[in-house]
């Protein structure tokens, strides 16, 4: 059997505001190209398929023909929902897709009831364990504390104890071969900006408490609990990454942040006669994504306009000064333009300088004029100077007339 690991496919995402639609059409195109052209017999995908509970329609329909691809093409398939999905919506009709080779695991006694795959001189067991958020899943399973950690090691030793009693039933000499999957966040991962920290929100909107260790704002869990499967197919980090000769990130095949810009993007692919060689396979789906940072002159340079037109790109315009139409002229000169920001080199303690200017500030204008001088390096010029003193009076003028306090000249 030729096994591929895939994830955090977030259909429905976009990306500052551009849809990325066509880049998710073509990114299922090459997991389905993959896995014809590479002959694979089972695709895992952990997690994190939609990227919210509530999907648009075309996010729907493109995975459902994906999945009708991938069925006619006689592949098992086995999908565990992650923390951005909804785990009752993608689990929904799971019991009439297993019949053409679909596995959805959703639910928490989906956990320890593997997908069991037999190829005539081996038997491999594949455990996929859904997202479970410990405030609702520790009580079902009997645990006073509540962490990432407690819960995977409860459903851990569930798994455990029904590999112990599969493997008593299948003939003996039989080789049983153990595949987890799951959707957390594990020692030693890399996260990005894109990941939504692991969680969700109580019955009144307020976002719940975890108990345990985090890093980036999610829960932890040790690599030690992944001792003693013959692969651990992980999904919610992004960049695609080996923690353990046999537990590895997928990450997700498409860039959805400007930190992902120099992560890996692919898959994993291996063959059940050596569980040991595992090959990354490398996708380049989508944009580019360019961080440009200088001068503005140098950002709009030829060759570099010419290297960076078809990418979206992150603009940082360091000019002391902000240049006129500075925005503007960026994004004529890229049309894929995602962020802009003007962010002019500060001299130590510059943010404490404007902080006691503003304590000193006597009126209006002075707190107009320090704040110039703070994002743009110098203050109204003599034009500038007359307009302000115009807006001033007006707002003056106008709280007059509702008869809120106007600020008096000589007061800030």
């Amino acid at each position: 059997m030729r096994w591929l690991h895939t994830s955090d496919w977030h259909l429905g995402r976009g990306f500052h505001g551009t849809s990325l639609v066509d880049a998710q059409q073509e990114m299922l195109d090459t997991v389905c190209r993959t896995v014809e052209d590479q002959r694979v017999d089972v695709v895992l995908v952990a997690g994190d398929v939609y990227d919210r509970a509530l999907p648009p329609e075309w996010a729907v329909s493109m995975l459902e023909r994906c999945l009708l691809r991938l069925a006619d093409a006689g592949v098992t398939v086995i999908i565990t929902s992650g923390n951005h999905d909804s785990a009752q919506r993608l689990g929904f009709g799971r019991g009439l897709m297993a019949a053409s080779g679909v596995h959805l695991r959703t639910s928490l006694e989906d956990a320890w009831t593997p997908v069991t795959l037999d190829d005539g001189e081996e038997v491999v067991l594949v455990y996929g364990v859904p997202y479970l958020e410990p405030q609702l899943y520790a009580s079902r399973l009997g645990l006073g504390r509540v962490s990432h950690t407690a819960l995977m090691e409860e459903v851990i030793r569930r798994i455990q104890a029904d590999v112990d009693r599969r493997r008593q039933e299948i003939c003996p000499g039989v080789t049983v071969r153990t595949v987890l999957m799951a959707h957390l966040f594990a020692a030693h991962g890399v996260g990005s900006d894109s990941e939504r920290a692991i969680g969700v929100e109580a019955p009144s909107g307020e976002p719940m408490e975890h108990s345990e260790e985090s890093s980036g704002g999610l829960a932890v869990v040790p690599l030690s609990l992944f001792e003693g499967f013959d692969y651990t197919a992980l999904g919610h980090l992004h960049g695609r990454q080996r923690l353990a000769p046999q537990v590895r990130y997928s990450g997700s095949p498409l860039r959805y942040s400007f930190s992902e810009a120099r992560q890996a993007k692919g898959a994993w692919l291996w063959d059940s006669t050596d569980w040991s060689a595992i090959t990354g396979l490398d996708w380049h789906i989508g944009r580019d994504l360019a961080q440009l940072r200088g001068a503005l002159e140098e950002i709009l340079d030829e060759p570099t306009v010419r290297r960076h037109r078809e990418d979206f790109v992150q603009v940082t315009v360091t000019d002391v000064v902000r240049p006129e139409r500075a925005f503007q002229r960026v994004q004529e000169a890229y049309p894929h333009l995602a962020t802009f920001a003007h962010r002019p080199p500060q001299e130590p303690g510059a943010a404490a300088g404007y902080a006691e200017a503003l304590h000193q500030a006597e009126t209006p204008g002075q707190v107009v004029d320090s704040f110039l001088e703070h994002v743009r390096g110098r203050g109204p010029g003599e034009e500038e100077q007359e307009i302000l003193t115009e807006a001033l009076a007006a707002v003056r003028v106008d709280l007059a007339r509702t008869g809120g306090p106007a600020p008096e000249e000589g007061t800030s």
